[in-house]
């Protein structure tokens, strides 16, 4: 009984501190609520001109509303990755060393891609789909006439943010790729007949998550295509050097 007290106590410890990181989050975030505003309207702005794109709002409390879905928004962000920290401490202690390496592996891999997918969504993917959606604005054969784009405040930060969990979600299936090929490395069989299932697989993900544009397409599905060759080329180098080590010393 004193061992799950113990247990108890630690986990209440925990929750509690969890708590607190939430409610720090959320202060900060209310503080520069407008900083992080313009970080997310910022990189819409990079293929259009500033002083033409504007936001309207409709309602007294839109904005209020805003505000409030980006403080929850990295607040959420903040309580998850803390949760994985404490629940990775906790049970530490009760893992073997192997168990360790492979979890720590594991981390590596998914927080890598979660920078990388971060980084692509607001320097590629959002700035290139708001270009191309707002090059439907002008026609290019009736010259007088034009279309103008007033976009809500609110409704473009729900498009922000369900592109942005699409764009985490999709990234993070390479996590599984590499479990995936780190299985299988030592059947080189099995990691030529499923090339060509991933291959289709890369073009349906990215016909889904770039805008309906071909050159789009085709540039992120050769980019994955490019990046399942270097992992599977490396795992490939990995398999050769072990072998080569594993192999006996022969004597003249």
């Amino acid at each position: 009984m004193t061992n799950i007290y113990k247990y108890y106590i630690e986990l209440k410890n925990r929750v509690f501190l969890l708590l607190l990181a939430w409610i720090a989050t959320l202060l900060v975030s209310y503080i520069y609520k407008e900083t992080l505003l313009f970080l997310i309207i910022r990189p819409s702005l990079n293929y259009t001109n500033v002083e033409t794109v504007y936001f309207i709002f409709t309602d007294v409390t839109e904005i209020f509303a805003v505000y409030f879905k980006i403080i929850m928004f990295l607040g959420n962000h903040i309580i998850i990755g803390f949760s994985l920290y404490h629940l990775i401490l906790f049970f530490y202690l009760g893992l073997y060393n192997t168990e360790y390496k492979k979890l720590s592996f594991t981390i590596k891999i998914v927080i890598t891609f979660f920078l990388i997918s971060i980084l692509f969504f607001n320097k590629i993917l959002l700035p290139t789909s708001w270009h191309f959606f707002l090059s439907f604005q002008s026609f290019s054969l009736l010259k007088s006439i034009n279309l103008y784009f007033e976009s809500k405040l609110n409704e473009y930060l729900t498009f922000y943010i369900t592109s942005y969990y699409v764009c985490v979600c999709y990234c993070q299936i390479f996590v599984l790729l590499i479990f995936f090929l780190e299985h299988i490395k030592t059947q080189v069989n099995k990691i030529k007949q499923s090339r060509k299932i991933l291959y289709y697989s890369f073009i349906i993900v990215s016909t889904l998550i770039t805008p309906p544009d071909v050159i789009s397409q085709l540039v992120l599905s050769l980019s994955l295509i490019l990046i399942y060759e270097t992992v599977l080329w490396s795992l490939v180098c990995q398999l050769s050097l072990q072998k080569l080590k594993n192999q006996p010393i022969l004597k003249q």
